[in-house]
């Protein structure tokens, strides 16, 4: 039994300079629906279970979705452990489907499953722009909400011409 436990040990204090040896912190929370995968350089805990905070690099991967910021503060429900809001500072991307999103912070809430953008909020698809105060993108509706901001949107000329809509 003492050679089980001892190679237990062992096991755990390799994978821990295993994750010391790349500089990288990897957190993997599974969730009721899909595993929340976050990378960083460094990670603290504060009152174990309550807020994780990690720094430098940081990346979130949840199903198609992938968001990436200088810091980023995971907060749990105290009774049932689960991810209550991830809140992302510096440098913020938002990567799904074709789709990015920039922004000096967001905020992720889990049980809406949204994401608020805000400091110079944008969303970025092909060539056409979106900017505001605030952005609140709907994960699972698959749409945005622009607040006091301004769209930029490209149309091809070969297009216009076409449909004979060019004025001069």
């Amino acid at each position: 039994m003492s050679k089980l436990c001892c190679r237990n040990s062992l096991l755990i204090i390799a994978a821990v300079f295993l994750v010391a040896a790349t500089g990288a912190t990897t957190v993997s929370v599974n969730s009721a629906r899909e595993p929340v995968v976050i990378t960083s350089n460094r990670m603290e805990a504060a009152k174990l279970g309550d807020k994780i905070t990690f720094n430098g690099s940081v990346t979130l991967k949840k199903e198609s979705m992938t968001l990436s910021s200088d810091t980023m503060i995971v907060f749990y429900d105290t009774g049932s452990k689960d991810i209550r809001q991830i809140d992302a500072h510096g440098n913020v991307i938002v990567r799904k489907e074709g789709r990015v999103a920039l922004a000096n912070d967001a905020s992720y809430y889990s049980s809406d499953e949204k994401i608020v953008l805000t400091g110079d909020a944008r969303i970025i698809e092909n060539e056409n722009q979106l900017g505001g105060k605030k952005i609140t993108l709907f994960m699972r509706d698959d749409r945005s909400l622009v607040e006091g901001g301004k769209v930029l949107l490209y149309q091809d000329k070969r297009e216009q011409l076409s449909r004979g809509t060019n004025s001069k």
